[in-house]
């Protein structure tokens, strides 16, 4: 499972919004199954898994303070996509 950075997601899906919101926080998560066959490559993301769980926030580019103000017009996106 992989997040995309915000920035890279809004190259591939562009959105607009009007009125213009005064944050946008779009968060997109790509990911794979995995076989029982290919589950020995995959150690190193169960070592991953156990890394903190908010370290997605960096990656994606997500101000959270300013996505949680409920004083300010957002949009919020959340969405995923598994890849064969």
């Amino acid at each position: 499972m992989r997040f995309l950075p915000q920035e890279a997601y809004e190259q591939a899906a562009p959105l607009e919004v009007l009125p213009r919101p005064d944050v946008v926080t779009r968060i997109f998560m790509l990911f794979k199954g995995v076989g029982t066959e290919d589950v020995g490559e995959w150690d190193a993301s169960q070592k991953r898994a156990e890394e903190d769980v908010h370290r997605w926030i960096d990656v994606v580019g997500v101000d959270v303070q300013r996505t949680i103000d409920t004083q300010l017009f957002r949009v919020i996106e959340w969405g995923g996509m598994e890849l064969s």
